[in-house]
């Protein structure tokens, strides 16, 4: 893991928690964080995994490798949620979602209360496991392609997405863009993406501190404009649910990748301890979040007086200090050991 893209993830895993939790001012840095985990995915599996060459049992322990990563943590938030709703709401528990929920095959579905049933960003974990199992079959085809071709394929699919998002309204679009299949120009994206950092760095191997900080500074003021564009105008609207965000996203990948190990004032920034660590637990704070919030409506919220809090709007911060030791404890006690215990010797 390059440790700045490390702190970026865990930041926009944070951006995510509080849109859940009735930031809906944030919303477009949010939605940003949702592109940038898929193609940073993408992108650090490139780096990896070239599969240049793919064998039946490469392709195998690659593919449970990354499922070892995603399914017992989504198990187990899974597990709570549906405890809490039986508690609580059992009226609500809808046992034939559960069970796509529970095989993160929810997001093949068109219908708003099946791919974001139970819990809501497993859809993500959904759209992965996809992404996981095509990424070595995509790598394999298009990997030694040239720069030229790269483009050209991640052009036409973008463009192919732009047209079947233009005429749909917001819970067409949603469909849409949940699809496993709408990902793959994710994929396609990070292998651009990962060309062009080999070609950077092999032309400029070498980037004094004033240079990188400028790097640095160009990529977000690039988020902050398309972000402004897109909150003062209209033109961008059919596609802030993901394209918008491929340019500013991906630079700001490409940018900080290139200059890992030569950073600018924002990448020592990114190297603090504080954000390093909230980057290693980002993934069980984006899973675990709707847990963190159910126990807070449950059971704290009715101590302070209010009863159960469904948004928090300014009371959304009151929620880390439950979710961020919550996802430390599931990464150190579940998640590690977990990986320890399944993974094969000698696997990807």
């Amino acid at each position: 893991m390059i440790k700045t893209i490390n702190s970026w993830r865990g930041l926009m895993a944070v951006t995510v928690v509080l849109f859940h939790a009735g930031w809906g001012w944030i919303w477009n840095i949010a939605v940003t964080g949702v592109t940038f985990f898929f193609l940073s995915s993408a992108f650090l599996l490139a780096m990896r995994h070239p599969f240049d060459r793919l064998t039946s049992g490469g392709y195998r322990d690659f593919v449970f490798k990354r499922f070892l990563r995603i399914y017992p943590l989504h198990w187990l938030a899974l597990a709570a949620l549906v405890l809490l709703a039986l508690v609580y709401t059992p009226s609500d528990l809808d046992w034939g979602t559960a069970s796509l929920v529970a095989l993160l095959l929810q997001s093949w579905s068109p219908v708003h209360h099946v791919h974001y049933g139970i819990n809501p960003v497993a859809w993500y974990m959904s759209v992965l496991v996809f992404c996981y199992a095509a990424y070595p079959l995509v790598a394999r085809c298009i990997g030694r392609w040239r720069l030229r071709y790269k483009i050209a394929l991640t052009a036409v699919l973008t463009l192919a997405l732009m047209a079947i998002l233009v005429p749909l309204d917001i819970p067409g679009r949603e469909v849409v863009v949940v699809n496993p299949l709408s990902h793959v120009v994710d994929i396609t994206v990070g292998l651009l993406l990962f060309h062009l950092y080999r070609v950077l760095r092999d032309r400029y191997p070498v980037v004094g501190y004033r240079a990188a900080t400028c790097i640095e500074v160009g990529v977000l003021l690039l988020l902050a404009v398309v972000i402004t564009v897109n909150v003062t105008t209209t033109w961008l609207k059919p596609w802030e649910d993901v394209i918008n965000w491929y340019l500013p996203q991906g630079a700001i990948l490409l940018a900080f990748a290139f200059l890992d190990g030569q950073e600018g004032a924002v990448g020592r920034l990114l190297l603090c301890w504080p954000l390093q660590w909230l980057g290693k637990v980002s993934f069980e704070i984006y899973v675990l979040q709707f847990v963190a919030f159910h126990i807070f409506n449950y059971w704290i919220s009715p101590l302070a007086g209010h009863f159960g809090l469904d948004i928090y709007h300014e009371l959304a911060w009151f929620v880390f200090p439950l979710l961020l030791p919550l996802a430390w404890l599931v990464n150190r006690y579940f998640t590690r050991p977990v990986s320890r215990l399944l993974a094969p010797k000698g696997s990807l």
